[in-house]
């Protein structure tokens, strides 16, 4: 067939086009005549099944001359297979939509008991799952990761939150025109309102002038659980009088490599096993099929298109390095075990409930040694 077909001048060629809906069922099953595009699709055809396993091992070759997509022509840190598994299998609209209500005082400082999440059609907070009482589950830890951004309508400012009992994203957050001190402001009111067992970490990209302005504003509100950072290369980690995760190329690299392990974790049995991390926002998704390295090794979104969701002129993968500063800062920050928090933070669930079952000792005590007295 291809012999034929190769022996045909361009000018003879046919386009022909098939209406799918009106193929009977049989025919459906057997092919996709979408030109090759957007697949790897829900249909498939026993010509693409047996092309994937003949060119198994090889997966640049199956890209570009089966799919004839241009991103198989470069190289990739995250397997498109996983991450159309992950697409089937997690990706969803978010339970919850709004934003953050944070006031603060006249010199600045964060006014703690006031933050409240609040629903809005174009709220810029996502969430997933349940909110008990308004806020996350506070049986869990939780970590928030930041790529800031200047904020000036080029690239998006992204932050991820992660919650560390259930190895899944649970909040997502991004925004192309909020500069880098109100986005710090942002992110430790956040870190309040998830509270946790453990109060939240919060780990960000510290490089470039964006970083240093975010940096400086965070140590302005004096919140003490952030990334401080370790030689990772190292036996020891060994940590730096430096605040902040910075993303040289060595470093980088470390960090996409570490978070595609942590993907495909994320679709195993026993996500417990290794790393992990499981993803629910599409936007997230769609960097991560398109983030590539360039010539120069070092990775870099290569799609130029605007991003719709918040209206950043183009996208520069910010969202996938939040993802992997959330991989990282696993290290840092434990699972919650509620039964075994000695401390757990003020006005959280487990502090309630530790009260409460003092109470009820101290009165069965008394209770006790009443019965002996009469």
């Amino acid at each position: 067939m291809w012999e034929s077909y190769a022996a045909l001048s361009l000018s003879e060629i046919m386009t022909i086009k098939i209406n799918y809906e009106a193929l009977p069922d049989e025919l459906k099953k057997r092919f996709v005549a979408d030109g090759c595009k957007n697949l790897p699709g829900k249909f498939r055809s026993p010509w693409h099944d047996y092309q994937e396993l003949r060119r198994k091992g090889n997966r640049r070759d199956f890209v570009s001359n089966v799919w004839a997509t241009p991103m198989g022509a470069s190289d990739t840190p995250f397997d498109h297979e996983v991450l159309n598994q992950i697409k089937e299998k997690y990706i969803r609209e978010s339970d919850y939509r709004g934003e953050l209500l944070i006031s603060q005082y006249s010199n600045g400082m964060m006014n703690t008991d006031s933050i409240r999440f609040t629903l809005g059609v174009v709220g810029r907070l996502q969430w997933w799952g349940k909110l008990p009482f308004g806020r996350p589950e506070q049986r869990h830890n939780y970590i928030i990761a930041v790529d800031p951004s200047y904020g000036l309508g080029s690239a998006n400012s992204a932050i991820m939150i992660y919650d560390r009992n259930t190895y899944e994203q649970v909040g997502a957050w991004a925004d192309a025109n909020t500069k880098p001190e109100t986005l710090s402001d942002i992110t430790v009111g956040m870190a309040y309102w998830c509270g946790g067992i453990r109060p939240t970490y919060i780990i960000w990209d510290a490089g470039g002038g964006c970083g240093s302005m975010f940096t400086n504003r965070l140590v302005f509100h004096r919140y003490p659980y952030i990334y401080t950072q370790r030689r990772e290369d190292s036996k020891t980690r060994k940590q730096v009088k430096k605040w902040g995760w910075i993303g040289h190329a060595k470093a980088k690299d470390a960090l996409l490599g570490e978070l595609a392990i942590a993907l495909s974790g994320g679709l195993t049995d026993n996500i417990e096993e290794y790393k992990s991390i499981i993803i629910h926002d599409k936007d997230l998704l769609d960097e991560l099929f398109d983030y590539v390295f360039r010539d120069s090794g070092v990775g870099a979104v290569v799609s130029k298109k605007a991003d719709l969701s918040t209206g950043a002129l183009e996208r520069h993968g910010d969202r996938v390095i939040a993802a992997g500063l959330a991989v990282l800062a696993c290290k840092e920050q434990i699972k919650g075990n509620w039964e075994k928090a000695e401390n757990p933070p003020v006005n959280s669930f487990q502090r309630r409930f530790n009260d409460v079952n003092k109470k009820l000792e101290k009165e069965k005590s008394g209770f006790e040694i009443r019965k002996f007295l009469f």
